[in-house]
């Protein structure tokens, strides 16, 4: 009993109008499962047996959706017939799925990313002095690098997202609100456990509330302080982040929106190497920046980033094996 076979069988079983998907198709996943009982049978949502279960159960099958509008079954293979789009870690995906196929199968945004799709690098032809004009056009006396002053922009429109954004605001609130739920279950375990005994202390209460409350440190009641800050921090870290980008060179197949991230949260601890900082240690950052792992909130793909801040910390590696620590702190500072 093939792939195919089982498809068409439960395409026929449940009906509806087949047509060919689309990226614009609302799909949901569908589990197809194969048992073996005196024979194979197939097992989906609505034909579950009571005799089916793990003993019996042979085998199931991979990257199945059902489109939820007309019942269409879409069964992704290497031979998927529906035009792939590229995703955000720019590689070509099916629409339905969001998996590659080139001779290897990855599941995009996850831990197994087994290649990756090199953007192609163009050349920035803007006006070099668009940075530098004031409202007449006319160039000011001191000229800027565009390059430079693009990365400067970028670097505070990423601390924005990243520090005083609604984004975070949200981020914060979200983590307050889970804390008191967790409290109010603590209190409530608490007042269960001391009423057989007839003493409640509100004192105990208040402890446990505030304790589960802020158990995880809240930004929202010192992001004002902070948001003042952000244009001297960005005019104090992006001449660095700069000199890393010109200098390391794996890096390239990523975005500067990708690269500027993973810097500064490696920036929350710095790198030192022989008591020779060769990428500075900036303290704010540790209370600023969210955690690593909530990324996906501020629109940044957590699988990338992690692939980037990792790239970096061997090309750092890779230069140590041609310069000095002494040399490289020179170099990045």
């Amino acid at each position: 009993m093939n792939d195919e076979y089982i498809v068409a069988h439960v395409q026929r079983k449940i009906g509806g109008n087949p047509h060919k998907c689309t990226c614009d198709c609302e799909t949901r996943p569908i589990n197809i499962h194969v048992h073996e009982n005196g024979g194979e049978h197939i097992r989906w949502s609505g034909n579950n047996h009571s005799w089916m279960c793990k003993a019996n159960f042979k085998r199931a099958l991979k990257y199945t959706y059902l489109c939820t509008d007309t019942n269409t079954l879409h069964h992704c293979t290497s031979n998927c017939c529906l035009e792939p789009i590229p995703n955000e870690d720019h590689i070509l995906v099916c629409p339905i799925s969001g998996v590659q196929w080139n001779n290897e199968t990855e599941v995009v945004r996850s831990w197994k990313l087994t290649s990756k799709c090199v953007p192609t690098i163009t050349s920035d032809k803007r006006d070099p002095n668009m940075f530098s004009r004031n409202v007449h056009g006319v160039v000011q006396t001191t000229t800027l690098n565009i390059k430079e002053e693009a990365c400067k922009r970028e670097v505070k429109r990423i601390l924005h997202l990243l520090v005083g954004s609604e984004q975070r605001r949200h981020h914060e609130l979200e983590k307050f609100k889970i804390g008191r739920q967790t409290a109010f279950k603590h209190v409530n375990r608490y007042v269960k456990i001391s009423k057989p005994d007839g003493v409640i202390n509100i004192s105990t209460i208040l402890n446990i509330y505030i304790s589960e409350c802020f158990n995880r440190p809240n930004f929202l009641r010192i992001i004002h302080f902070y948001k003042d800050k952000l244009d001297i921090i960005t005019q104090k870290i992006y001449p660095a982040i700069m000199k890393l980008w010109n200098t390391v060179k794996t890096p390239r197949q990523f975005s500067i929106d990708v690269f500027i991230p993973a810097v500064l949260y490696i920036m929350q601890r710095g790198v030192r190497v022989q008591n020779y900082q060769i990428i500075e240690r900036i303290p704010e950052f540790d209370i600023m920046l969210p955690d690593a792992n909530t990324l996906d909130d501020f629109n940044i793909v957590k699988s990338t980033f992690t692939q980037t801040k990792n790239s970096i910390r061997m090309c750092i590696r890779h230069l140590l094996q041609s310069h000095s620590p002494y040399e490289l702190q020179q170099k990045l500072n």
